[in-house]
């Protein structure tokens, strides 16, 4: 586990990028996952997808979700995860 606050935005973008690619797209090249992607509309997350990606950035980022801030567009592609961190991580 990593302290959120000693990261930089583009270096949150990096972690949930590597771990989108290791855990749901291990046999595509990077160059396949553009930061805009639809994750959950191309079907590379699902929802148990989800449940894995959100425990590893509260593991990773030392951030906790409430249960209304479990939305899909939070989780639409990486940009919308990375924000989403970073509100997490500046409140």
């Amino acid at each position: 586990m990593t302290q959120a606050k000693n990261h930089t935005s583009h270096n949150i973008k990096n972690l949930i990028k590597k771990q989108i690619l290791t855990e749901f797209m291990s046999s595509q090249p990077e160059e396949d996952l553009d930061n805009d992607l639809l994750l959950i509309e191309q079907g590379i997350i699902d929802s148990m997808g989800i449940f894995r990606l959100i425990n590893f950035l509260e593991d990773e980022f030392s951030i906790a979700f409430d249960p209304e801030e479990l939305m899909l567009e939070n989780f639409a592609t990486i940009n919308a995860i990375h924000d989403f961190v970073i509100s997490k991580v500046e409140s």
